[in-house]
């Protein structure tokens, strides 16, 4: 038996891509080189944001690109071990692909996997001559068009790891099409063939509804009966091919970022914050007369920032009743590991008390 079981309901034939085991422990930077695609209008499930959608930007991880020297740090902050270059479509900008998988190599070697998504609109011998010299070392195709499948064919004979990375799509138009680019896959000699659970976004979501598609009960995003079509596929290439298969479910995007973040959080955390398991930063916020948050610093420690004193989180547990009978504004925050540390959760003070005594009499 090949096929096996992964958390989050995630489903393996045989073995996987580099670049998905690496993106399980959040070690893939994904960098997303173009907006640009000509396709948009023929994918109704695609799920890029209306924000980036035909913009010529690039994005590392969520943020905005200005310099190189961004995509640079970024990569360090989450201790990257490996690049997923995205868009839009990356084939369309190949100049710009080679000269960030080369930036990403010459800083942190040859050992660094990166690989690239593409609808093979864009590949030909000249773009993957550039690709090659630039040191990429893995292409994902995403095409439906049996017209392009000679690109796979060359990128293959090339020295490129290929393979293709599909939305599995319900009904058996499509799962018979998944089976017979897995059959193609196979006979020249590909690697694998990833599945994407199909997932609702803000910008495809009308469009998926129009086409009768509807969310799992369990689910707000991921669609209905896809994790079904890409069991049927995914059996096909256990049974009728040697190339690897994997079904990528939606809740493992969710867990995919927060392991990016867990990884930048132990990096980026200050003095005063605390790395959680969720992957965010968590610390005490007190705000007070200048001389009261100065005497605190002084017999607690902390650091004072715009007028409120930033303290660890173990200290604000040792000191919340002192603070509610002083009648100090406070509260625990919790933060993306990001540089500007979104506020995701506030804990207000009583809540802390109430929750301490909680566990006291259990």
């Amino acid at each position: 038996m090949t096929m096996e079981e992964l958390p989050l309901g995630a489903i393996r034939v045989r073995s996987w891509s580099r670049g998905c085991a690496l993106c399980w422990k959040g070690a893939k930077l994904v960098l997303f080189v173009t907006g640009k695609c000509p396709l948009y209008d023929r994918c109704p499930y695609c799920t890029i944001s209306n924000w980036r959608r035909g913009k010529d930007l690039v994005v590392v991880n969520e943020l905005t690109v200005h310099e190189d020297e961004e995509i640079l740090k970024e990569a360090e902050l989450i201790s990257a071990l490996g690049a997923g270059i995205t868009g839009g479509e990356p084939s369309l900008v190949p100049e710009k692909v080679a000269h960030y998988t080369r930036l990403l190599k010459e800083r942190f070697g040859n050992q660094f996997h990166i690989h690239m998504y593409t609808n093979a609109i864009g590949i030909n011998e000249r773009s993957l001559d550039m690709l090659a010299d630039a040191g990429l070392d893995e292409i994902r195709f995403h095409t439906w068009d049996k017209r392009l499948w000679s690109r796979i064919t060359l990128a293959s004979d090339m020295g490129f790891v290929v393979g293709a990375e599909m939305p599995a799509i319900p009904g058996q138009g499509w799962i018979k099409a998944l089976e017979e680019l897995a059959s193609f896959l196979d006979r020249i000699g590909a690697s694998f063939m990833n599945l994407n659970e199909l997932e609702f976004t803000p910008s495809n979501r009308q469009k998926l509804l129009s086409m009768d598609f509807v969310p799992r009960e369990d689910s707000d995003v991921a669609v209905y009966g896809s994790r079904e079509a890409a069991i049927e596929v995914l059996e096909f290439i256990e049974r009728e091919t040697s190339i690897s298969g994997y079904f990528c479910p939606a809740a493992q995007k969710e867990y995919q970022v927060r392991m990016r973040w867990a990884r930048r959080a132990c990096n980026v955390a200050r003095s005063y914050e605390m790395p959680t398991d969720e992957g965010t930063l968590i610390f005490g916020e007190i705000k007070g007369p200048p001389e009261v948050l100065k005497d605190l610093v002084a017999r607690y420690g902390g650091y004072l920032e715009g007028g409120r004193l930033l303290i660890d989180v173990y200290k604000f547990h040792e000191i919340a009743n002192q603070l509610r009978s002083m009648g100090l504004e406070a509260r625990l925050l919790e933060v993306m590991p990001t540089d500007d540390r979104r506020i995701l959760q506030v804990y207000p003070l009583d809540y802390v008390i109430r929750e301490d005594r909680r566990h006291e009499r259990d």
